[in-house]
């Protein structure tokens, strides 16, 4: 099977060496604008953990005036839209959706068209000193600051291989235009051998920094009320995950000891009935008495349109973080960034 996906993977590349030889040379145009932009990106087609960064960014800068950019993938609606804590999952998107609920006092816009809408964040929103772009690597049309590419420790660029062969959107060698690369989901013991090798594998230039992140998997909290999950013990667990990679949460459940029944549904698939009557279904097969559904946050803020037909079932959250490898050598990197291209310091 994967012989006869080579020819359609050689013109895939063909066509993304094209559009790319063409922004470098001049025949497509590339806009700056005079707002400092972060990037934040991938070369797969997802599940590196760019929202979950993104959201540290929000924290980090929570003192400046930061707008976050994204197209919002999967939602049923088209052009300009600003994102508030009640908007509807399926209107705006599931991750813009999270990252506001997380920072309700930042501005989340999205927008298929970056240009279009970061003209209108800088015509309407003028006390908005910098702009993230939420997967943005591919939108070449905005000349960001700061490129971040994230790649994933379990499946880097330089083992994967372009669509539809791998999960690659477009060649390793994009990888240049990056100012930092993160290799996200690293096993927190990594050690300085195995580091240093990665970071040779990748091809990081001189003027490229590279770090390492991992997960940190904080306390369940329950899906009505947010109380955090006292109790610590063994689970019969049936786990709901729409999104693309669910293998590191898996690994972390059985770790701890929690028997695990998968329910996977599509990166950014939008919930129906039948599978709330499907969910349900599964959760109550379990014999078990101590036993929960358990979900992420980007699935949960598209559930909680179904929050009535879990009222008698324990339903819980299960938030992640980024922790970042010197942590400090980053945030420098980031904030001397924007200190030095915004006017308001």
């Amino acid at each position: 099977m994967r012989l006869l996906l080579y020819p359609f993977s050689f013109l895939y590349a063909i066509i993304t060496n094209i559009r790319n030889l063409f922004f470098d040379i001049g025949i497509i145009t590339t806009k700056k604008y005079d707002i400092p932009i972060i990037c934040v990106g991938n070369l797969s087609s997802g599940g590196t953990g760019k929202t979950p960064l993104t959201d540290y960014l929000l924290t980090l800068l929570s003192n400046r005036k930061v707008a976050v950019l994204s197209r919002g993938y999967g939602r049923k609606t088209k052009g300009f839209k600003v994102v508030e804590t009640e908007s509807k999952a399926k209107l705006v998107g599931d991750e813009p959706l999270l990252l506001k609920q997380h920072h309700p006092n930042n501005l989340v816009i999205v927008d298929k068209s970056r240009t279009r809408a970061i003209e209108r964040i800088m015509r309407n929103h003028p006390e908005i000193e910098i702009i993230i772009m939420d997967d943005g690597f591919q939108h070449r049309k905005v000349k960001a600051g700061l490129n971040i590419l994230i790649t994933d420790y379990h499946l880097p660029y330089y083992k994967d291989y372009l669509l539809p062969i791998g999960t690659l959107r477009e060649s390793k060698k994009s990888s240049e235009r990056a100012d930092i690369i993160m290799v996200s989901k690293a096993p927190k013991d990594l050690n300085p051998t195995e580091k240093k090798g990665i970071m040779q594998q990748l091809g990081i230039f001189i003027t490229q920094r590279g770090y390492f992140s991992n997960i940190i998997y904080k306390k369940w909290k329950h899906f009505t009320n947010n109380t955090e999950l006292i109790n610590e013990e063994i689970y019969s667990i049936t786990l709901v995950s729409g999104i693309a990679n669910p293998n590191p949460l898996i690994s972390k459940l059985e770790q701890d000891g929690h028997k695990i029944t998968l329910m996977q549904f599509a990166d950014h698939h939008n919930y129906t009935k039948s599978d709330i009557k499907a969910i349900l279904k599964q959760y109550n097969q379990h014999k078990c008495v101590k036993k929960l559904i358990l979900t992420t946050e980007k699935d949960a803020v598209k559930l909680k349109a179904f929050e009535s037909e879990f009222e008698d079932v324990d339903l819980y959250i299960a938030p992640i973080q980024t922790e970042i490898v010197e942590k400090e050598n980053f945030e420098k990197q980031i904030l001397n960034y924007v200190s030095t291209n915004t006017t308001n310091c």
